[in-house]
This record gives C-alpha cells, structure tokens and sequence, in this order.
C-alpha cells in the first residue's frame, strides 16, 4: 500500500505541475546584430553606455534609461542636438566621435576602463554604422570593448533601432511598439476609409537642396516611408534610377505636380524660400523636423504628423496609444485541471485499496 501511496503522490505532482502555466526565464543572454553584421552578447542589460550619436542620446530619453549614458557623442549636447535633459551636463561628458577624432575617442573609453568607470564585461558603445567610423569601431573592439553600430534606412529599420536599444539597457518595450503601431493605425485607417489605390493616395515628393543641388527621394529611404506609409503616392518615384535619390530639377517637380513637397529639414531656408524657388504656390512645401530621419523615436511623430498632413480629417492631435492588451491573469483553467487531477489520483487510490 505505502508504494501504491507513493505512486499516487507522485501522479498528483506531475498533474499539478502540468497545470501550472509556464512562466518565461528571466535573465536570458541578450543577443544584438549590428549594421556591420556583428553579434553582441551580454549576459544581462548593459549598466552603462556611450551614447555616440544624438539618436542614442534621445532614444535613452524617451525610453527612460538617460542615466546610463556616462559618455556622449558631441552632436547629442544641448548646443547642437536641443535635448534639453543634458542642458545642464558638463563639458567633460562630450566627445567628438569621428574619424579624424578617433585616437582620442579610444583613449577616453580606455581611460573610462582604467579608473573602473567602465566595465568592458557588462557595459556597451552604441553609435553610427557610418564606414568612415568602421576602423574606430574595430579598434575599440580590439582594446575590448562591446561596439554596436546602427544605419537603418527605413521607418521598419528605425523602429527595430529603438527596440534593440532597449533591450541592451533592460527597458520594456513600449516605445518601439508604439512605434509600429503608429504605423498599423495609419494604415488600417486609410483602408477603413478605402484609401488603399495609388490613384486615391496624396501625391507628394521628397526633396533636399544643398550646394545648389536639387534631389529628390526614389525608394529606400526613412523619408520615401514617411509618404508611402502615410497613406501617399512617391510621384518622384524612378524604378529605373536604382538609387534611394537623384539629382532633379524644379521643373520636374512642377511637371510631376505633387500636392506636397516634404523639405529635407537640414534646409538652410524656410518652406517658403523653398516654395519660391518651385514658382508654384499650389504645391505646399512642408519642411520635416530634422530628428525625424535620426533612427529615433522621433520618426513616428514625422509619421503621424505627415499622415495627419496628408489626411487631416482622419488623423490628428498625439500619436495614438498602443491598445492595452487582455489581462491574462486567469487561473481558472489551470485550478480545475489541478483539482481534477487530484480527484483522478484520489479515486484511483480508493479503487486499488478496495481490491487489496
């Protein structure tokens, strides 16, 4: 009887533990792949970074996770990037992270290292995946240092940015699927209301002007995603030109008649200088925000707000809210098949005894 009894316990466990919903391991390996095909592995979230580049820098700001950043890219101080929550940081925590400037951003990361600032096991660099900067990367790699490098060149790519960012520094990841949502929202919106042909879509451009060079946006690029996936028609699109731009003219774009122009926001001029330049007051000119193109958070405002450009009387106000998702806190399921098991077990018992 004492072995049936043994039996019988050890079949209620493994039915409880059967009924029990498995729960998600914490502290899993995070795995990163960069821009240059390199595969970080940390076993836990980065206690700090090097934020090289003002993306970063605004990333950590509206993730949460700024006060890991305990060196940073010049482009990201106050005076050039506007982020106003390091207004107040002092001159020391900036360097200037470039090609020419490469000697001394290693020496600061090893001198980082050297007073235990900087832990090469745990902590991480994050920057541009720019090829003029690939030998800085390399070489701090090879002092052993942890290098992640990013160059995304569409909206997909800038969202799968911040959502990498924030798995290196332990954030959740709210803002990168808001991001995608963003993007889900406008587009089941515009087929709600049977936008969905190129002949129904807002026809619109992108342009930059510089040196006095005109180019406009083809295909490929974070910018040509803000039209297509704001419900527009890429008019200067060329499958023939297989380049994300090409050189063009101001009669081309009169001659392909957009509706909106967007205006590269690093423009010297205004919109309406540029309107000028077009000779055609009928095309609205809108010049973007220039964090927009910036592998940040920002690119889902210039999202919503060109959507909302395009289609006002659809889209408006903030971004919209990821919907919160059904609480699964229900045990019910789980408790019956417990009980039930035990049930099973005990009249089994009671059976065996009976015969016995």
């Amino acid at each position: 009887m004492k072995r049936i009894g043994m039996f019988a316990i050890l079949a209620v466990i493994v039915l409880l533990a059967s009924a029990i919903p498995s729960v998600k391991a914490e502290g899993a390996a995070i795995s990163v792949t960069d821009s240059r095909g390199v595969t970080t592995t940390l076993a836990q979230p980065a206690t700090h970074v090097a934020a090289f580049g003002a993306f970063v820098t605004n990333t950590l700001v509206d993730i949460g996770f700024l006060n890991t950043a305990i060196i940073l890219d010049a482009s990201s101080s106050y005076g050039k990037s506007g982020i106003v929550e390091v207004q107040n940081y002092s001159a020391d925590r900036f360097v200037t992270v470039s090609s020419t400037n490469k000697d001394m951003v290693i020496q600061t990361m090893l001198h980082l290292a050297d007073n235990s600032t900087w832990n090469k096991t745990t902590d991480v660099i994050i920057g541009y995946g720019y090829s003029t900067l690939s030998t800085m990367w390399s070489e701090l790699q090879q002092n052993g240092f942890h290098v992640i490098t990013f160059y995304p060149n569409s909206y997909d790519g800038i969202v799968k940015v911040v959502s990498d960012i924030e798995s290196v520094v332990g954030a959740n990841h709210s803002v990168s699927q808001r991001m995608s949502y963003v993007k889900t929202y406008i587009s089941e919106t515009l087929n709600e209301h049977g936008i969905n042909q190129t002949s129904e879509k807002i026809k619109a451009l992108y342009a930059s002007y510089s040196a006095n060079t005109l180019r406009l946006g083809n295909g490929g690029s974070v910018t040509v995603d803000f039209i297509n996936f704001a419900g527009g028609n890429n008019v200067a699109n060329d499958t023939s030109k297989g380049v994300p731009t090409y050189e063009g003219s101001f009669s081309a774009i009169l001659q392909l008649s957009p509706k909106y122009v967007l205006l590269d926001g690093y423009y010297s001029g205004s919109a309406a200088e540029f309107s000028q330049l077009i000779g055609n007051d009928s095309i609205v000119v809108f010049k973007m925000d220039k964090s927009w193109n910036t592998y940040c958070p920002d690119a889902a405002i210039g999202l919503w707000t060109i959507a909302s450009l395009f289609y006002p009387q659809y889209f408006s106000g903030n971004t919209p809210i990821v919907p919160a998702a059904p609480q699964s806190n229900d045990y019910t399921i789980p408790i019956v098949v417990g009980v039930g098991a035990i049930v099973v077990v005990a009249t089994l018992v009671i059976a065996l005894r009976r015969r016995n």
